[in-house]
């Protein structure tokens, strides 16, 4: 192994907790029903298909929620979305030192990449850092594997790819990529030594 790609959510940045779902919900007047259509709505929105405005006005409109302020939604959910996983990220410095090949990739939309770009500088150790809204294509689109890989410079079968979603894991794989469900640093650690 020379390389290793890891998906940003749930590896580099935490997972919402309920409590961050909750200020979204309340942030757009609604309660956990809109999270599937939420989660139905965001694919075209992490291509860059769709912009802010479009997202959140399907989002009220299929929900059938009261008109929302489309800046408020945005601040609550792009802030229940950006903090970093501490542990992940001193890993990645060490990655660095040891000289070892290292990419990042994630379904995000526009201006939630130009928000972690800003927030996060850690984000420069990487190689490559491949977000959908750049390319046009999410996971778990073959496309998306191929774009980082040629953005590393390695071959596939040369990359080990964590992620914590299954579906990721199986597409990396068939991409010819070496892939591990992410469960937490420990696992990066353990399939690195």
């Amino acid at each position: 192994m020379n390389a290793v790609l890891f998906d940003l959510f749930g590896v580099f940045l935490k997972p919402r907790t309920e409590t961050e779902r909750i200020r979204v919900e309340n942030a757009v007047g609604a309660d956990a029903r809109i999270w599937p259509i939420y989660e139905e709505l965001r694919p075209a929105y992490d291509r860059g298909d769709i912009g802010d405005e479009r997202f959140w006005r399907q989002l009220q409109v299929r929900a059938g929620l009261e008109p929302l302020d489309i800046y408020e939604a945005v601040v609550a959910d792009w802030a229940t979305s950006i903090e970093a996983n501490p542990e992940m990220v001193e890993l990645i410095d060490s990655l660095d030192d040891a000289d070892i090949c290292a990419g990042v990739l994630a379904n995000i939309p526009l201006g939630l990449a130009k928000k972690v770009r800003a927030k996060h500088r850690w984000l420069d150790y990487f190689d490559a850092v491949v977000f959908s809204c750049d390319i046009g294509v999410i996971k778990p689109d073959p496309r998306m594997y191929a774009v980082a890989v040629d953005a590393m410079g390695v071959h596939a079968k040369d990359i080990i790819y964590f992620s914590d979603n299954p579906r990721n894991v199986l597409a990396a794989q068939e991409a010819g990529l070496q892939a591990i469900l992410f469960t937490g640093p420990d696992s990066v650690r353990s399939a690195l030594a």
